[in-house]
């Protein structure tokens, strides 16, 4: 009976469902609650010892129920606290911070509950996606300022006293870290309050602080087993800390010991000493190698003078630098050589260091409080591809203050490990838009958009709302959904920034179900920048309003004077915040009053960056934006000289709130000049080897590269960089063409402006007016003005800062304006040059406005033409500008004359020699059956092509603004003349009438740049004689007529000078019997009157010979032939002689009054004899045995006959004036012949 009891009772505690049938007990026992129940490790072992020998104790049943009912009530209510000093214990290299704590609670929470678990760091020294494991993982992240001391042991030690507050005995406190500076808590907690203590420590960890716990365990040993990331090389070992650590980058402008005593601020809290400074780099020494491992780390990416600082351990030529991408491993490791590199490693880590080396460049400027995350950018040589990625931050320390509770669509650790070898990005209060420039090899990073103005839904809710919203227009990676202060906040996680761009254009504004008709979505890519702390506001605003009379400003003056200095605006909110310092009074004006009259310390303001600490003396009143706007007429050259005179002075670096005070300091004060000056900052971003920098404060810097400098953002991709030959892209791909034209409509909107400024609070209003529709920033992939402005900076430049600020056109972009308006101007002159001088005239009628250099950004027209592009106009010696020219090539020359020949022939078709400009290329198409390529000729425009004809084809302008082209005047004479013949004789009243029936129009005399008909028939070579018009035809008078005068005036040896008058005159007379019209002689271009004195012109002098040539021979005669002649009888060198026998039949088609052109066979091309009628003078033509070129020479040069005695009887031909004639032996008709010229045979 008893041993079936035992068996009984054994199996209801194995929990064997058993009916007790004992005469005592008729019902079946209860459920046995503590069975389930962990047993200690004592009992365990005790009952099973006491199975394996067989025996039974009766007692130990009711003992064991009381204890093990006792131990249910107590520990399965047991609350524990997890508190992880992350600094301290981090994760191993290549693990998932999910599984770290995955397995921490599967080794502490069993039997417990969790009550809370916190982490502790400096987020912006912590990778991004370990800062979503840790979320994903849904624990309590806190973010405390890695430079102040003991930042983040304060803030668990107060996390864990509110825990021994709110949970007393017998809760259990869990602190993963190995930290001394906790012992004294521990021992409290576990001794005062009887909690029990668990410390998860490191090794090597101090014994005090591990007799403080109740029981303790190695943070190596828990995480030694976690599955690793096989991106991360497992090959690549660890590096072992050491109490020295190396800090590169570091500037090497500044002092030594400035640089010693910042690094000595920034190291304290570890307990470093700085050994030695050699820039770039400085060697420091801590402790323990403990104290090292944490500097390492926050003081990574610190600014140093304006450089972000670079921090490893001291080590070998061979050792793995520090990473800031990746976590590290406490466990010790082996004393072992560390393996060396193979040789592609080795020249890899070479090259990386070259590069580095040569990226480095001048710095920025210092900040003005340290306390703050530096809103510049990092160099380029520290700056990783940034992965911005969702971020969950439950509570805050110092300046921020969040309290989310997360909901992720993506919670499994594998995305996490699967991005663990990306690098980490820079702070993530930095800039909710940063861009970097990396190399074409890596992948675009992602982007981050956080969604603001949520309707309250449900986190799930919202989740699928946001998911089905954006996947309409872009690919989603994730979305995560927490609650905010002020209500559901999204972060949506996109491929890249480009997504986020296209995202924002279409989902921006927008309602997210159209029954919350009242909210409309807001999006901001990145994560907003933090407002500065308390502390910082306090020592901002008493820096300011200590210098003011009264310690009293308006609101307004007083956020120009924050924003001129610390580049960020104040607002309303941040002066509630700090009412023990400020108070604002309400009366005609909003006035701010400083009622907290402490000095601001000189550690406050040791490194104040926004003014100059020699010679600034301002205070930061109404000029803090407006002194540096103030226009001033000084050329850049010297504005630049004097620039980097200051520059050397200041270290590199002048602040531009105070450089009128020190450039009056050292130079000649600035004078403004409101109508010829340009804008101080205009001009000092016009100097070639300076930039005006923004951030961390405005100020003026030595210009770096641009291959080296790094850009003004951080997690733009520059994927679409092929190269480094392309510019990357501004915003998305599928947005730059509007970006592109909202671009051009700003250059449209600012060149109507004055000096192409607008101020930037009116910049939309004058949008809307000017283009007549709204101007959305969305649309272009922003959503804030300034953000869009700044993605334009290569041609919109913002001016100033606070409310001064001005939008105007960059200097490159001026450059490039006035480069193309000059090739316009000098597009519309005839000849396509102009002289300087010239400019403010013909611009000012081109145009429509006045000319002003101030318009182009520059003071002087002298500087302007040193802006022009190269190549694009030239400079003659005369100090003309024209447009460059081409050398045509011998085929070229070719084609342009023929083409020449084809424009008289397609123009002789037209009424009166003419044709619109824009209908001449299709009616040369119809005419000849082929296109018009003015490339064939070495043109680029029709234009250029006219003005290599200027005597053939000419291009006016009409006076409705239309261009025209018309035959010249010597091809139009011709053509004229031969219309006129085919109507004569014909009455003059006629005339017109006759000519429209027959050509289509009546004749306009400007045809022959005349303003008469009769002029016009008299030009052409007509005559009226009793009312009835005669042309050229059997007697044709004007040929005659001028083949006369050239016989007469070629016959005089004094042609030199020429003839007087009366001579020729008198000589005219005898020769045709009636005077020459000396008038239609001049105007025809067949002399020229000097003084009183008549000359043949060159031209008809060759005419003359021409038509000497061919008169003596009767049959026709082809051009070369002509040539020939020519070149043997009169002068070897024939005008255009590079041209041959073309030359020749080009000058003849110019006088077709005198020559007629016949068609040969085909073999020996065209043939030349005179028109019907034309006679030349046989009385005067010369013997041909007679030597010419002797005559050509000018007196009293080597070959001249002037003073040569004449071979005839002197006075039977003219004498020469400059011999003594005794006018008693002279006739009357010799009388008239003395002259003084030179003695020339007449041709």
């Amino acid at each position: 009976m008893i041993n079936h009891s035992r068996e009984s009772r054994s199996r209801s505690v194995q929990g064997l469902s058993c009916v007790v049938s004992s005469p005592i007990m008729k019902i079946p026992l209860p459920p046995r609650l503590w069975i389930t129940d962990v047993e200690d490790e004592t009992s365990d072992e005790n009952s099973a010892s006491m199975r394996d020998e067989g025996v039974v104790m009766a007692e130990r049943t009711k003992i064991r129920s009381r204890f093990r009912h006792h131990k249910q009530r107590c520990t399965y209510s047991v609350p524990i606290g997890i508190f992880w000093d992350i600094e301290n214990c981090q994760v191993p290299r290549g693990c998932s911070a999910i599984d770290v704590v995955a397995a921490i609670r599967a080794k502490f929470l069993s039997g417990r509950r969790e009550a809370d678990f916190v982490v502790v760091c400096d987020v912006r020294k912590e990778a991004t996606n370990r800062l979503q494991e840790l979320n994903d993982a849904q624990v309590s992240l806190i973010h405390v300022c890695g430079t102040q001391k003991n930042a983040a042991d304060e803030k668990l030690r107060q996390c864990m006293r509110r825990f021994g507050e709110l949970h007393s005995a017998p809760a259990a406190l869990l602190l993963i870290s190995g930290d001394i500076n906790f012992a004294a808590d521990l021992s409290d907690f576990r001794h005062r309050k009887n909690m029990e203590v668990i410390l998860v420590h490191k090794q090597n960890t101090s014994s005090a602080l591990i007799t403080c716990a109740s029981s303790h365990y190695c943070y190596n040993e828990i995480t030694a087993h976690l599955p690793r990331n096989p991106k991360v090389s497992q090959t690549e070992e660890e590096e072992e800390p050491t109490c020295e650590m190396e800090v590169a980058n570091l500037p090497m402008d500044q002092p030594p010991e400035r640089v010693s005593r910042r690094l000595r601020r920034l190291a304290d809290n570890c307990g470093g000493k700085v050994l030695r400074v050699t820039a770039p780099t400085a060697v420091l020494r801590f402790p323990t190698p403990d104290h090292a491992s944490r500097a390492l780390k926050r003081m990574e990416g610190e600014d140093v003078f304006g450089r972000k600082i670079s921090t490893r351990y001291a080590r070998g030529a061979f050792q793995a630098t520090y990473s800031s991408d990746e976590g590290y491993s406490t466990a010790p490791t082996q004393p072992s050589h560390p393996p060396l590199l193979s040789s592609v490693q080795q020249m890899h880590q070479v090259e990386i260091s070259a590069e580095a080396t040569a990226r480095s460049v001048a710095s920025d400027w210092a900040l003005a409080l340290q306390q703050l995350p530096a809103p510049t950018p990092p160099p380029l040589d520290f700056c990783p591809p940034p992965a911005p990625k969702p971020r969950k931050i439950r509570g805050t320390h110092g300046s921020a203050s969040l309290d989310r509770s997360g909901w992720s669509s993506s919670n499994s650790g594998d995305d996490s490990r699967q991005r663990d070898g990306q690098s980490r990005a820079g702070s993530p209060w930095n800039s909710s838009a940063s861009f970097s420039e990396h190399s074409d090899a890596e992948l675009e990073p992602a982007a981050e958009l956080t969604v603001s103005n949520l309707p309250p839904y449900e986190p799930a809710v919202l989740q699928e709302l946001l998911t089905k919203l954006f996947k309409q227009y872009v690919a989603v990676v994730r979305v995560s959904v927490w609650t905010g202060g002020e209500g559901p906040l999204a972060s949506v996680l996109l491929r890249s920034e480009w997504d986020a761009r296209l995202a924002i254009a279409r989902v921006h504004k927008r309602r997210l179900e159209q029954q919350w008709a009242g909210r409309r979505l807001e999006l901001a890519l990145g994560r907003p920048a933090p407002a500065p702390g308390a502390d910082v506001l306090r020592a901002r605003l008493r820096a300011i309003l200590l210098e003011q009379p009264g310690h009293a400003l308006p609101l307004l003056r007083l956020r120009d004077a924050y924003a001129s200095r610390h580049c960020c605006a104040l607002t309303t909110s941040d002066i509630a915040k700090v009412r023990d310092t400020v108070v604002v009074h309400e009366g005609c004006g909003r006035m701010v009053q400083l009622v907290d009259l402490t000095p601001v310390t000189s550690v406050e303001m040791e490194e104040a960056p926004w003014k100059c600490q020699l010679h600034a003396t301002i205070n930061t009143g109404h000029e803090d934006g407006s002194r540096i706007l103030q226009p001033v007429f000084m050329e850049i050259s010297l504005l630049a000289r004097n620039a980097q005179v200051l520059l050397e002075n200041h270290g590199g670096i002048l602040p531009l709130l105070s450089f009128v005070e020190c450039y009056e300091a050292m130079f000649p004060p600035l004078v403004a000049d409101p109508r010829r000056g340009v804008a101080l900052e205009l001009l000092l971003r016009s100097v070639p080897n300076m930039e005006v920098r923004d951030s961390p404060s405005r100020h003026l810097a030595w210009r770096t590269n641009r291959s080296d400098t790094p850009p003004s953002n951080c997690n733009q991709s520059d994927t679409s960089r092929s190269s480094g030959e392309r510019e990357k892209p501004r915003t998305a791909p599928a947005l730059e063409p509007m970006l592109a034209l909202f671009e051009r409509e700003l250059i449209d909107l600012l060149r109507t402006a004055p000096r192409c400024c607008i101020p930037f609070s009116k910049l939309i209003p004058s949008f809307h007016h000017h283009f007549g529709r709204q101007c959305r920033v969305a649309d272009y992939g922003f959503t804030k003005l300034p953000d869009l402005l700044a993605a334009l900076s290569n041609t919109i430049v913002v001016l100033g800062s606070g409310s001064y600020r001005v939008i105007t056109i960059s200097a490159a972009a001026q450059s490039r304006r006035w480069t193309s308006d000059l090739v316009k101007l000098l597009k519309a002159q005839p000849g396509r040059a102009i002289s300087p001088h010239d400019i403010p005239q013909l611009y000012q009628a081109t145009f429509g406005r006045p000319f002003s250099p101030v318009d182009y950004g520059l003071c002087t027209l002298d500087e302007l033409m040193q802006r022009v592009t190269p190549q694009t106009v030239v400079m003659s010696p005369d100090n003309t500008i024209a447009l460059p020219r081409r050398t045509p090539t011998p085929e070229e020359r070719a084609r342009t004359a023929q083409f020449a020949v084809q424009a008289v022939e397609l123009l002789c078709y037209t009424p009166n020699l003419r044709m619109e400009f824009s209908r001449f290329v299709p009616a040369y198409h119809a005419h000849f059956g082929r296109q018009l390529r003015v490339a064939h000729y070495g043109c680029v425009k029709l234009v250029e092509l006219f003005e290599l004809i200027p005597e053939t084809v000419s291009v006016w302008c009409e006076a409705n603004g239309e261009r025209g082209v018309r035959l010249a005047a010597q091809a139009a004479r011709a053509a004229m003349a031969q219309r006129l013949k085919a109507l004569t004789p014909a009455p003059f009243k006629m005339l017109p009438a006759l000519y429209a029936t027959r050509f289509g129009a009546p004749p306009l005399p400007d045809v022959l740049n005349v303003s008469t008909l009769e002029e016009l028939i008299s030009v052409a070579g007509g005559c009226i004689e009793g009312g009835v018009v005669h042309m050229a035809g059997d007697a044709p008078r004007f040929a005659n007529a001028a083949l006369a005068a050239c016989s007469v005036l070629s016959a005089d040896r004094s042609v030199a000078r020429g003839s007087t008058e009366e001579y020729f005159v008198s000589a005219f007379r005898r020769l045709r019997g009636e005077d020459p019209d000396l008038g239609e002689l001049v105007a025809s271009g067949v002399v020229e009157r000097l003084e009183r004195h008549v000359r043949l012109t060159p031209v008809w002098r060759t005419v003359w010979r021409l038509a000497q040539i061919l008169a003596d021979h009767t049959a026709a005669m082809p051009a070369v032939e002509i040539f020939n002649q020519y070149t043997r009888r009169f002068d070897p060198s024939f005008a255009c002689a590079d041209k041959g026998a073309e030359s020749v039949s080009d000058l003849l088609r110019c006088y077709r009054a005198l020559f007629t052109e016949v068609n040969g066979n085909g073999m020996e091309g065209s043939k030349w004899t005179l028109c019907g009628g034309v006679i030349v003078p046989p009385s005067l033509r010369a013997p041909l045995h007679e030597d010419y070129s002797v005559h050509d020479t000018p007196p009293g040069q080597k070959g001249s006959r002037v003073f040569e005695s004449p071979r005839n009887n002197i006075w039977c031909s003219p004498p020469a004036s400059a011999l003594p004639t005794p006018t008693a032996l002279l006739t009357q008709d010799n009388r008239r012949r003395t002259r003084l010229a030179a003695q020339f045979d007449a041709v």
